[in-house]
Formats: C-alpha cells, structure tokens, sequence
C-alpha cells in the first residue's frame, strides 16, 4: 500500500509540510508580530507532521475508508522527517541568526534517504539472524517476539546515531518485515499470530501513553499563558482557533489540487474526489505527541543570552491546535464516515469474500503438504473441488449475492459426467479388463457422490463440510476405505484415469456455448485429475 500510494504520500509528507511552514508560517508572523519569522517558521513546521498513533486510535473507532486510512498511516509515517528538518533549521535560525536553504535541502534528503537505506538494511540483517536461528532449530516463540519487539527500538536507536531519521528507518524496517511475513504466512501462521496479539497489546499501550502523557502536560501548558498579565488569553485562544483553520483550509485546498482523481486507486483520471472525502482528509489530520515533544525542545535561550521569543506562547498554540484537532476528528469524523446500508452490506460481502479465500488457500497448501502415495488420488479429487469453488466465488455476481450454491446447468453436467464414468467402468468390466471387486469399489465412490450432487439446494457451507471430512481423513491418513494393496490401489488409479478420459472425451466431442463455463469446468477438473494420477508419486 506504501508503494502503490507513494505519489500522494510523497505530496503530503513532503510537499504539504513543506507549504505550511511558508504559508502558515508567514501568517502567523504576520497574526502575531510579537513572534519572529523564523519562530513562527518553527511553530508552523512543528504543526504540520500527523501524528500515527492518534490517527491509528482514531481510525479503530470512526472505520475511516481503507484506501483514506493507508494514505493517512503513510503520511504520518513519512512527514516526521519532512517537518522535523524544518523545525531543526528553523529554530537554528532564531536561535544563531543564520540559515542556508542549500545546506538544509541537502540535510534533508540525507536525513530522509539515509534513514530509509538505513532501516532497509539492519532490519534485514535481523531477519536474516532469525532465519539462521530457525535453520538451526531455535524455534522459540518467545524469543522471536522479543527480538520482533525490539527491532524498531535497534532501527531507530542506530539511524539516530548515524544522524539519518530514526523514524523512516523503523518504517523501511517494517516493510522489510512485511515480505519477510508474506512469505513465511504459509509456513508459519502460529508465529503471525502470536506478533499479531502482541503488537495489538503495545499498540494498546501506546495509544494510551500517548494521549496521557498530553493530558499531563496541558496543565502546565495553560496556567503558563492564562496566569501571565502579558497576554490576553481571549486573543491567545482565538490565535490558535485562527491557526487550526488555516491547517484545516490549506490541507484542503492541497488534496483537491493534487487530487483530481489521482490519489485514490489505480483509475487515474476516471475518479474525482468527492467533498465528503476531501473533508475527511483534511480533518484526518491530527497533531499528537510529535507535535508536543517538538514545541517543548524548543531552547530557553538563544545565542545572544536573551529569552528565546515568545517560547511559552508557541507551546501554547501548538497544545490549543493539538487539542482543536482530536476533537474536530472525534466530532466530525464520524458523521462524515457514516456509510450507507448498500456500502455497509458492499463492504461486509467483501469481508466474507476474503475469508472464504484465505480459509481455501490455507486448506490447499496443507493438502499439499499432506499428500502420499496412499491418499493422492482422494488428495486430487479434493484440490480439484477447492479450485472450482475459488473461481465461482471471484465471479463479482457470487461475490455481491452471497448465493455460492451449485448452479441447476453444472449440477447436470457433473451427473452426466458421473454417468459416463459409470458406463466406461461396465464396459471395462464386460470386457475383463478390470476386477468385479475394483468396479464394486469405484461404483460405490460414484453413487455416494452423486447422492450428494443430486440435492440440488445444497449450498457452499454443505459442500466445504463434505471436502473439510475428506480433508480431514486425508490429514489424519484415517480414509475409510478398506484396506488396499499396493496393487489394488494402482489398479484404481488406473480405472480413474481411463474414466477421466472417457468423460473429457465424450464431453470435447460437443459444443458448449462460448459464453457458459460450466462445460469447461467439468473438463479441466478431469484433466486435472488424469494428469495428477497419470504421474508417478516421487
């Protein structure tokens, strides 16, 4: 999502800092005169990062759109460098009186590139040290979730040092985790779970340090400016609201310009932004911790001895404009997150979509797994009835509808396809070519099968019962078949491919309409098995 997003995260992460600090910054210089440019510069850059935490918690609860919610995480991810450089070299200028736009451009892209390289390369130092410790048999959960833990701490603490962001270096680090998980999801979905319980506990307890440690600090924060005769607390208020606006406007206008159908989804220029998600972006926008811990860093005393200007009233404006922000997002998100019933049951049909797949997916690779040389042809009959229910359940009409069941056209063809098998196994069996015992077996398979076909109101929940207890029996090598030969079962794989051929035979010698797949279906599933059986098992 990061890279397919990458356009827009880049607009808002550097491009949209960018023109706060100079817009907002001459603003408020120009609002208040009291406080220098170059301060004012400061205050704006510290305001313009996002902060992830506050945006994460509040997503959890207001189920902002999930394309909105990946850009808002990539952006609060991307923009600590962006706005922190420029805090840096603002409050270097009110501080010493001196600033170079070329020396900071180049600061900052050896800040923001460094960090990302940084971070790319430790984290897979780190995921190659715990591939080594699974290789040589150190399977310990416990211990691979304290070094998962501690991996952003080691990225971050390390970029630091080297003087890049520690914050890009613990996001390119968790990109590297996430090809690491997407590979090994298969394999090891006990680990996945596990870092998914854990990380939803310390997400937990971030979100309610984050938010407590500002509670705490408000105080302080307040009593400083509403107890100091110099100020009017009126007008100070009324600054900040002033300020909050201005965020909430040029945040705005910026997504509608760069917007035009560009920023959401892969159909550029067919898709225009409507306000409704114009203003949730804006007002997504919220300032947390980042923005606290930067207004507190500012010095007490610039070069010269004297007072650094203004300092209590900057932390004043950015606490009024951190608090103004979750409380307009908390307010206002929800009435403009609230979905109608059509995308409610949209979104829940997508929902049981990507269970059903993921469920199959995962009882496929454990068939694979699973099979031997005494269970491969039931192995086979099974992963051809997964396959056939994975594409049914892509066509969008399945999707939207729920309505998984067998439709009345390849219920037919499957029976018919049953009958063909039937005949070829009598005349096997008339011209010797086969035991009456092997064709007893066989016919028994088919008539249980077609017991099953022949309810035609049976819906998908029925069938993937029936394929879970073969799934099952396969697993567990608990099959109930008597007990067979090495012999008798080659004998009836031989009789299955044979009767797989007379059905592809009989049913590619007639012609079915372009536009019905069912015809083509019954044919693949049986190439699937005449191939799958007529290979030795190695």
């Amino acid at each position: 999502e990061l890279w397919r997003l990458r356009a827009p995260i880049l607009l808002l992460a550097v491009g949209l800092v960018f023109a706060t600090v100079f817009v907002i910054g001459y603003a408020i210089h120009w609002m208040i005169p009291t406080i220098p440019l170059p301060v004012a510069f400061g205050l704006a850059a510290i305001l313009s990062p996002t902060d992830a935490v506050a945006v994460s918690a509040l997503a959890g609860r207001i189920h902002l759109p999930k394309q909105l919610m990946h850009l808002l995480e990539g952006e609060a991810l991307m923009n600590d460098a962006s706005g922190l450089v420029a805090f840096k070299f603002a409050i270097a200028a009110a501080v010493t009186g001196v600033f170079s736009l070329p020396k900071a451009s180049v600061s900052f892209l050896i800040i923001a590139i460094g960090g990302l390289v940084a971070g790319a390369v430790l984290a897979s130092m780190i995921t190659g040290f715990r591939y080594l410790l699974r290789r040589s048999g150190l399977e310990d959960e416990t211990m691979h979730m304290l070094i998962h833990i501690l991996t952003p701490f080691a990225l971050y603490l390390a970029a630091e040092e080297l003087g890049v962001s520690g914050i890009l270096a613990a996001v390119a680090g968790g990109v590297m985790h996430a090809v690491e998980r997407d590979r090994s999801n298969k394999v090891r979905p006990q680990t996945n779970e596990v870092s998914d319980n854990t990380w939803s506990v310390i997400l937990f307890l971030l979100n309610g340090l984050v938010f407590v440690i500002l509670g705490l600090q408000i105080p302080d924060v307040f009593r400083t400016i509403f107890e100091s005769p110099v100020y009017n607390n009126y007008e100070a208020i009324g600054y900040a609201l002033v300020i909050f606006v201005l965020l909430i406007v040029l945040r705005f206008l910026w997504t509608f310009a760069f917007s035009q159908g560009r920023i959401f989804g892969p159909d550029k220029g067919k898709v225009k932004l409507s306000f409704k998600i114009l203003a949730m972006t804006s007002l997504s926008g919220v300032r947390g911790a980042v923005t606290l811990a930067g207004a507190f860093s500012i010095p007490l005393f610039i070069d010269n001895g004297a007072p650094f200007p203004e300092r209590s009233l900057v932390i004043f404006l950015a606490t009024v404009v951190i608090l103004l922000s979750l409380l307009a997002a908390s307010i206002l998100l929800p009435l403009l997150a609230k979905n109608d019933g059509v995308r409610d049951e949209e979104e829940l049909a997508n929902k049981k979509y990507r269970g059903e797949m993921k469920m199959m997916g995962a009882a496929i690779q454990a068939l694979h797994h699973a099979t031997n040389e005494e269970n491969e042809a039931e192995t086979a009959a099974v992963l051809a009835d997964y396959g056939r229910w994975m594409r049914q359940i892509r066509q969008p009409d399945v999707r939207r509808s729920g309505n998984l069941r067998l439709s009345g056209r390849e219920t037919e063809l499957r029976i018919e396809a049953l009958g063909i098998e039937r005949e070829e196994i009598q005349r096997l069996l008339a011209e010797g070519e086969i035991s009456r015992e092997h064709a007893a077996l066989f016919l028994k398979s088919l008539e249980q099968l077609e017991l099953v076909l022949s309810q035609r109101s049976l819906f998908l929940l029925v069938i993937l019962r029936k394929l879970a207890r073969g799934l099952k029996g396969i697993l567990l090598n608990k099959m109930r078949l008597p007990k067979l030969s090495m012999s008798d079962r080659q004998a009836l794989r031989q009789i299955k491919q044979r009767t797989s051929a007379a059905v592809i035979e009989a049913f590619e010698s007639r012609r079915f309409d372009p536009g019905r797949q069912e015809g083509r279906d019954i044919i693949n599933h049986y190439h699937f098995l005449k191939e799958r059986l007529s290979k030795p098992y190695p």
